[in-house]
């Protein structure tokens, strides 16, 4: 059994604009419909889905994302919270039995290929807790103060994370409860789990799940989107 949460309860800053990134069109579509779309693609069949936007977007959401989305998955809208984690951990609240698994996936991610959804859930299921990732492919330095370089990082030790990002729901549970007490936010639930001590399996995943954060983005995402997906690399 899985389900899927959809997190897009961001303002959108570093794209700003007259309304959120999430509900500016992608070659048409309303972001945030494709990522939904996206979502329900693969084969994996999701119980439901949650959406979490923001509180005073429900009513939009509801009119304009989801009446256009044709989703065959029912959908329960939740209210974000203050930050990131904050709304991952009310749409948990929302969610079936502990042993299911929930696939966590950014709004601003339209273009995560089906089998990737797939692969993520699957791998989850067998071992609690699967993100999508990418190896570096360029030299990765850590600095210090002032800007110099205090060493280079083994790159093939380095992943870039994505998401979807897929665990057992009483595992994800149960890290996000130890952070709300311990005062910790992290920047992927991820973080939340390896923080218990809990294994995470990372799988390739793909150059063209893009998340869109700055107009760049959006203009490489245009193209993406008008390209044929290649089943050998995506």
């Amino acid at each position: 059994m899985a389900y899927a949460l959809i997190v897009a309860a961001g303002k959108g800053t570093r794209l700003p604009g007259p309304q959120p990134k999430q509900y500016l069109p992608l070659a048409g579509v309303p972001i945030l419909t494709r990522t939904l779309r996206s979502m329900e693609a693969g084969a994996t069949r999701f119980e439901a889905i949650v959406l979490v936007v923001p509180a005073a977007d429900i009513g939009y959401c509801r009119e304009r994302i989801l009446a256009a989305a044709g989703l065959r998955t029912p959908v329960t809208l939740v209210a974000g919270g203050e930050r990131r984690q904050d709304s991952v951990y009310r749409g948990l609240r929302e969610l079936g039995p502990d042993d299911a698994v929930v696939a966590i996936h950014d709004g601003a991610r339209p273009l995560v290929p089906a089998p990737l959804i797939d692969a993520c859930v699957q791998t989850a299921l067998r071992s609690g807790a699967c993100i999508a990732g990418l190896p570096v492919w360029e030299t990765v330095k850590l600095c210090g103060a002032g800007g110099l370089i205090a060493s280079t990082l083994p790159r093939e030790a380095v992943w870039l994370a994505q998401t979807p990002q897929a665990f057992r729901i009483g595992l994800i549970r149960r890290a996000h409860e130890q952070a709300r007490q311990d005062g910790f936010y992290g920047t992927d639930d991820a973080a939340l789990v390896e923080r218990l001590g809990a294994p995470v399996h990372v799988i390739p995943g793909s150059r063209r799940n893009i998340k869109i954060t700055t107009r760049e983005d959006l203009w490489v995402a245009e193209a993406l989107a008008a390209q044929p997906l290649d089943p050998q690399n995506d």
